[in-house]
């Protein structure tokens, strides 16, 4: 009876270590993918950035060559 309980010991000390090992591997794993996604999000939100200060640009562009459209028409047109 001795020797079964000492084996039955070992065995669930066996499964304590790797169910410790597992715990272990996924608390690192998920540390690992929050990382990442902060990365992820990090470079999405500079993109973004970079594309919204490129639009304000387009449309300044826009603008500003309506604006000479309008003046040359008006010159041709000698409203001034």
């Amino acid at each position: 009876m001795e020797k079964r309980i000492t084996v039955l010991e070992v065995l669930v000390q066996q499964h304590t270590k790797s169910i410790d090992r597992l715990d272990r591997s996924i608390t690192e794993l998920r540390s690992d993918m929050d990382r990442r996604f902060s990365e992820v999000n990090r470079t999405q939100q500079d993109f973004r950035a970079d594309v919204d200060r490129k639009f304000v640009w387009v449309i300044g562009m826009q603008f500003t060559s309506l604006i000479a459209v309008l003046g040359a028409i008006a010159k041709l047109a000698n409203l001034f």
